[in-house]
C-alpha cells in the first residue's frame, strides 16, 4: 500500500480508537490498579484530604481478572503435538519437548497471563510470534491492544485482511536500523524524534514516568501486514515514508477475546460486563463508611455560658478528677446539664450490607467465578468435592478457555513453522513424562507434520490430594489391567504428586534386581537360600517403586538435583 493510503488507514482507525475505546480500555485500567477516583478535578476549596480518607473501593475487577488467569491458564501452559502421517508419529515426542523448551524460555506462563489481563480489561489478548536470531529460537511477545489495529468489517479473527501495529522505538535504534539498511529513508534528518505518544500510555499520563521515558527520543513505525498482498511494510507516518517492506509467509499475530460482541471481534471486556456492579459496590462502601464516620458521637456547647478554656480542661482531664471553671454566673452552673447538647445519631439504611453483597455475587456471576475460584468455600469438603464444584465452574468457563486456548495453540503452529524455517543450532530437550532427552535439529523435523493442542488445565491432576485419594481407588484395577504399561502409570502417578521421577529406579536396574528375584526364586523353589523377606516377590517392580516414591514423598527424601517431570528442558536465559 502506498504512503497515503497508508497514513489515511491509520488516522481512521486512531479516530475510531479515540472515540470507541481508548477511555474504556484507560478506565478499566485504573480501576485494575484500584485508582477509582479522580480527586484531582474538585476545586480548591475542597477539603480533599478529608474526602480522600471517606472514599473507599472493593476491587472486583483486579480479584477477576487475577481469578479469571488461575482458572483459565493453570501453573504451565502447555501445547501437544497430534503426528499427521507415521513418519511424524516418530519424531512427536521430541517436538513436544522442543515446544516446553520454546515456550519455557519464552516464559509463556507470564506472558499468557500478561495477555489475559488485556482480554479481562481491553477486549483481546494478544500474542505476536516471531523468529529471535540472537537466541536461535522464536520469541514470543504479548502486544498492547492499544496499539494493534486491524479489518474491522469481519467478525472472525481467521478471516482479518490486514494488521496494523504502532511500534515505539529510540531514535538511535531508528538509526541504527538505517545504517544496517534495514530501513532506507530519502534522509535521516527528515524523520524528527518525539516524545512517547500519549494515546500509547494506557491511561496515565505523560508526567508519570516522563523522568524515564524522556531520558530518550521517540519514533513511531507502524507495521502494515496485508494478507491479500503477502507483504509487510514498515512505514513513518511523519515523513510518509514506507522504510521497510518483504514477503510475508505467516501472520505474527494470534488473538483472542473471552466474551464476543456478536457483531465484530472487536470482543468484550470482562470489564465492560460489570462495571456498573463495580461502582455500585464503591458507592456503597463510600456512603456506609461516611455514616459510621458520623455515628461517632458530636456534641453541641453553649459558648456564651462557657469558655473554651475551660471546656477544653474537663475534656483533657484524667477520670476521676476534679475540673473547676468559671461559668458566667450562678445559674449556669446551677443548670450545667443545658450547656451541652448530643447530636442525633445516623443509621445506615437498613439493606445496604446486602445489597452490597448481592452485587459482587452479582459481578462474580456474570465472570463465571464460582466460590471454589474465589476462594470463598465454607464448610468441610473433601478433596473430590472441591474438584466436583471444580469442574462445575469449568462448565461455564469452557467457551472463555477455549478462545484462550485456541491462541495458544496458534502460537505453538506458528514457533515450530519458524523452527522449521530458520533454526541452525541443535537442542537437547526433555521428553515429556520421561528422563530421556532428544537432540533436535533442522534436519530432524523439516518434514515434520504435526498439529498442536493445547494441554488442558485439569484440577484433578494438579490437586495432589485429590489425585492421591483417586489413585488409591484405582491402583488395584489398573495393575490387574493386561493393558496399562505400568511403569508409565507409575511415572504419571509418581509426576502427578509431585514428585521427582528421578526416585524411579532406572529400567536396567529394575530388570537386573527382576531376574535377580527370579533366580533366587529357583533357588528357593531347589532347596536353596530363602527368598528375600519384605515386599512380597510376586509384586510388580514398577509398583515397588512407586511404592519407593510415595515413601520418598512423605519424608522428603527425594534428592536435591532431582528433575521436574514433565514438558521440561535447559532454559537460556532470555535476551
Amino acid at each position: 500500500m502506498a504512503g497515503p493510503k497508508l497514513s489515511s488507514l491509520i488516522d481512521r482507525h486512531k479516530r475510531y480508537y479515540d472515540q470507541y475505546e481508548r477511555e474504556a480500555f484507560d478506565k478499566a485500567r485504573r480501576y485494575y490498579r484500584g485508582e477509582f477516583w479522580n480527586t484531582s478535578q474538585l476545586d480548591a476549596s475542597t477539603n480533599r484530604t478529608l474526602l480522600r480518607t471517606m472514599l473507599c473501593s472493593k476491587n472486583l475487577i483486579y480479584a477477576i481478572a487475577d481469578t479469571a488467569i488461575s482458572a483459565l491458564l493453570g501453573p504451565n501452559p502447555q501445547v501437544a503435538a497430534t503426528p499427521r502421517n507415521p513418519r511424524s508419529q516418530e519424531a512427536a515426542p521430541a517436538v513436544n519437548g522442543l515446544m516446553g523448551y520454546i515456550f519455557e524460555s519464552n516464559r509463556m506462563r507470564r506472558r499468557a497471563a500478561t495477555a489475559l489481563i488485556d482480554a479481562v480489561l481491553c477486549k483481546r489478548g494478544i500474542f505476536k510470534t516471531g523468529w529471535d536470531q540472537k537466541t536461535d529460537r522464536p520469541m514470543i511477545k504479548v502486544v498492547d491492544p492499544s496499539a494493534l489495529f486491524f479489518d474491522l468489517t469481519v467478525r472472525d479473527v481467521d478471516d482479518i485482511s490486514y494488521w496494523l501495529e504502532a511500534t515505539v522505538v529510540p531514535y538511535e535504534v531508528f538509526k541504527r536500523r538505517v545504517e544496517e539498511g534495514k530501513y532506507k529513508v530519502r534522509s535521516i534528518e527528515d524523520v524528527r524524534p518525539d516524545r512517547y505518544p500519549n494515546w500509547m500510555l494506557g491511561g496515565r499520563s505523560q508526567k508519570d514516568n516522563s523522568g524515564v521515558r524522556d531520558a530518550f527520543q521517540w519514533v513511531t513505525v507502524w507495521e502494515y501486514y496485508n494478507r491479500e498482498t503477502n507483504k509487510v511494510q514498515h512505514y513513518v507516518q511523519q515523513t510518509d515514508e514506507v522504510v521497510m517492506e518483504a514477503d510475508i509467509e505467516y501472520i505474527p499475530y494470534s488473538m483472542f477475546s473471552l466474551n464476543q460482541s456478536g457483531v465484530d471481534c472487536l470482543g468484550l471486556s470482562e470489564v465492560q460486563l460489570v462495571l456498573n456492579q463495580q461502582e455500585t459496590v464503591n458507592d456503597l462502601l463510600t456512603h456506609m463508611k461516611q455514616i459510621t464516620y458520623l455515628m461517632i458521637p458530636r456534641v453541641l456547647y453553649d459558648s456564651g455560658r462557657i469558655t473554651e478554656e475551660d471546656l477544653n480542661k474537663a475534656v483533657e482531664a484524667a477520670v476521676g478528677s476534679f475540673v473547676g471553671i468559671n461559668p458566667e454566673n450562678s445559674e449556669a452552673l446551677r443548670s450545667l446539664g443545658t450547656l451541652f447538647y448530643e447530636m442525633p445519631i445516623p443509621q445506615n439504611p437498613v439493606g445496604v450490607k446486602e445489597f452490597t453483597a448481592r452485587q459482587e455475587d452479582d459481578a462474580a456471576f456474570i465472570s463465571a467465578l464460582a466460590e471454589a475460584a474465589r476462594g470463598q468455600v465454607t464448610g468441610a469438603r473433601t478433596a473430590t468435592e472441591m474438584a466436583i464444584i471444580d469442574a462445575q465452574m469449568r462448565t461455564r468457563l469452557a467457551t472463555r478457555e477455549g478462545h484462550v486456548n485456541s491462541a495458544i495453540e496458534d502460537v505453538g503452529e506458528k514457533a515450530f513453522w519458524l523452527c522449521r524455517k530458520y533454526m541452525k543450532e541443535e537442542k537437547m530437550v526433555r521428553i515429556s513424562g520421561s528422563r530421556k532427552w532428544a537432540t533436535v535439529d533442522l534436519k530432524s523435523i523439516a518434514d515434520v507434520d504435526v498439529s498442536f493442542s493445547m494441554v488442558s488445565y485439569n484440577p484433578i491432576r494438579q490437586n495432589p490430594s485429590v489425585l492421591a485419594e483417586t489413585l488409591l481407588q484405582m491402583i488395584p484395577f489398573l495393575i490387574e489391567n493386561p493393558n496399562i504399561d505400568i511403569r508409565r502409570l507409575t511415572e504419571e502417578v509418581v509426576s502427578g504428586l509431585g514428585i521427582p521421577t528421578t526416585v524411579l529406579l532406572p529400567e536396567e536396574e529394575v530388570a537386573a534386581r527382576m531376574e535377580a528375584e527370579a533366580a533366587a526364586a529357583e533357588q528357593q523353589a531347589l532347596g536353596g537360600a530363602a527368598a528375600p523377606t519384605g515386599t512380597p516377590p510376586d509384586l510388580p517392580p514398577e509398583l515397588m517403586a512407586m511404592l519407593a516414591a510415595e515413601e520418598a514423598a512423605a519424608t522428603g527424601g527425594a534428592p536435591e538435583e532431582a528433575l521436574a517431570a514433565g514438558g521440561g528442558a535447559p532454559i537460556r536465559g532470555e535476551a
